[in-house]
């Protein structure tokens, strides 16, 4: 795993204008180019296409998280109940008030991507040729993947066209789709296998340096990502034998390769010198610190974990700045010897049986005014303040809920990065194939049980961490990895069918925290029941299954648009109306 913009700064500057001049030329009309040509442009055959690699990566480090999970306008990170939003505009994110979202950013990968697939020629030695023809597939499939999942239908085989005068491409079915993207992603490992050494990618390659195990490990895990995905399906994906494919990658390690540890997660790490290379959450991307603390942890998430005995807890979240006592004592404000804020709140304020008097506390999910939870008016911040100078009391502050961790609160943590794709969610995979029987090989339960152990060890947690919080005591005790994970076995391997799946699911969810990977998921499978814990959605208890179309599509590409629309059950462009992935399922709901 490598640094997003790890190069050097006479590189960085080339980069920068190579890419600018590559999107000038691939986005202006052929006119008007011919007409205003300078002569000190570079030809498409000029641009080293390590360079666009970068701009790739490190591009679709920002596209993924910050559009879709984190910070962004309105994310599915509320949807599945990870976040809440407070302090202003919180309604449109938490009750689902979504509106059009732009993919011309996503685009813009796909299309570096496919400049990357049709310059690798260009390249001098055949090895160079075949890694750069085959990590372009690769990326160009993930975004592929990632955008039809989101919208729906999308321009699949007619994008990418414009300089042949296409300018409105139809949108192709999902299911042709998906069937292009596992046809590429096969035809990637295939063609790395046949690579021996890279010259010059190592420090272009912010994802894996150079390393083509890793890139194949990368395009085999994703297939199984895709084939999953298509589970509801399998009757509609004549050509794909989507059970069959998943097992022949699966058995078949060596020609196939699929991750194997944490070592291989397709991570991208944030360098924290400027607002472009930093985590989303520190000082240098949002000068504004209120940004930071009004993006809560949700009740559901922080919960979850709570009664889960869970050590990602304390890394993830902060305890309360003052936790609420249902108390007479007095003064109001005191501090533990630990250093924990107390309120005591008297026994006879109405309503106390709502409080929540844990250390780590999240928003409900979708509250009419999350700004008044836990009795957030009427504190006493000097008083506060008094005992804990360093307690954050502007814009967004409640004292009476968690915020995220310090380490998101950072332009650059070690734990904190872009992932793409992790080791911990190939092993959810590998155990719900299992359940579904599509591989032989292996027990579900101990692929569940990978799962958990990967995220952990992804968060650097390891057995003995006095990381677990005790809510009987509130103190910190250390985790005993061996009963928390016999006791996680002995839980699945209890249930029924459907109870193997809830818990799966669970820790899937729990694993994928700050991606928006596991949407996909609870949309397919329908568990956990997230909806039940909506308090007052837009639909009721209903989560949206899809992104809304952007608006420019209705001037630049209308008629095809509107086709498009009509395959939406209903057909109306609404963050409500179902895919094909998910048309007949009853799923979600």
């Amino acid at each position: 795993m490598k640094n997003i913009f790890s190069i050097s700064k006479a590189v960085r500057h080339r980069t920068i204008g190579l890419v600018a001049a590559l999107v000038l030329m691939v986005t202006s009309c052929q006119d008007l180019s011919e007409i205003n040509k300078s002569p000190n442009q570079l030809g498409a055959n000029e641009i080293n296409i390590k360079y666009v690699l970068t701009s790739v990566l490190s591009g679709s480090a920002r596209d993924y998280l910050y559009e879709y999970a984190y910070p962004g306008g309105w994310t599915v990170s509320e949807a599945m109940q990870y976040l809440q939003r407070d302090y202003i505009d919180f309604q449109g994110p938490n009750t689902f008030v979504w509106g059009p979202k732009d993919f011309s950013s996503p685009f813009l990968r796909i299309k570096n991507s496919q400049y990357i697939v049709e310059n690798a020629t260009l390249e001098k030695s055949e090895n160079n040729q075949k890694f750069y023809t085959g990590v372009g597939q690769i990326m160009r499939s993930f975004w592929y993947g990632y955008l039809t999942s989101l919208y729906g239908d999308i321009p699949y085989s007619e994008a990418m066209k414009a300089e042949e005068g296409n300018f409105t491409p139809v949108y192709d079915n999902q299911k042709d789709i998906f069937k292009g993207i596992l046809e590429d992603l096969k035809s990637a490992n295939d063609l790395l296998a046949q690579v021996s050494s890279v010259e010059g990618a190592a420090s272009s390659d912010i994802l894996f340096g150079g390393d083509i195990m890793k890139w194949r490990k990368f395009a085999n895990s994703l297939r199984l990502r895709y084939l999953l995905r298509l589970s509801e399906k399998i009757s509609d994906m004549s050509g794909v034998d989507v059970k069959g494919e998943f097992n022949a990658i699966v058995s078949n390690s060596s020609a196939n390769p699929i991750f194997t540890s944490n070592g291989d997660n397709a991570a991208i790490s944030y360098i924290g010198t400027a607002a472009a290379n930093s985590w989303y959450g520190g000082p240098l991307a949002y000068t504004n610190r209120s940004e930071f603390h009004r993006r809560k942890p949700c009740a559901t998430f922080v919960d979850a974990m709570v009664e889960g005995r869970d050590p990602r807890l304390t890394t993830f979240i902060r305890p309360v700045d003052a936790q609420l006592r249902i108390s007479n004592a007095t003064p109001e404000y005191s501090k533990l010897p630990d250093g924990q804020i107390i309120r005591n709140i008297p026994t006879s304020t109405p309503g106390t049986d709502q409080l929540n008097t844990r250390r780590y506390v999240g928003l409900p999910a979708a509250l009419q005014d999350p700004n008044l939870y836990n009795l957030a008016t009427g504190v006493d911040f000097n008083a506060i303040k008094a005992l804990t100078p360093t307690i954050y009391t502007d814009l967004a502050a409640n004292p009476g809920v968690s915020y995220l961790a310090d380490m998101y609160a950072q332009n650059v943590n070690p734990l904190v990065k872009a992932v793409f794709m992790s080791y911990a969610e190939l092993c959810f995979i590998l155990s719900e194939g299992r359940l579904k029987d599509w591989i032989t090989a292996g027990d579900a339960v101990d692929y569940y049980k990978a799962g958990v152990v990967a995220s952990m060890r992804q968060y650097n947690i390891a057995d003995g961490s006095v990381k677990v919080y005790d809510p009987n005591t509130d103190a910190l005790v250390a985790w005993n990895e061996s009963a928390f994970l016999n006791n996680l076995s002995g839980e699945f391997t209890g249930a029924d069918d459907n109870g193997k799946l809830t818990k799966l699911m669970t820790q899937k969810w729990l694993a994928c925290f700050m991606t928006p990977e596991f949407w996909f998921d609870w949309r397919r499978t329908g568990v956990p029941d997230l909806g039940a814990n909506v308090i007052l959605g837009s639909n009721g208890k209903k989560i949206p299954v899809r992104i809304i179309y952007p608006d420019g599509e209705k001037n630049l590409n209308s008629e095809n648009l509107a086709d498009a629309i009509t395959r939406l059950q209903p057909g109306e462009n609404t963050q409500w109306s179902k895919m094909w992935l998910l048309q007949g399922t009853n799923k979600p709901w």
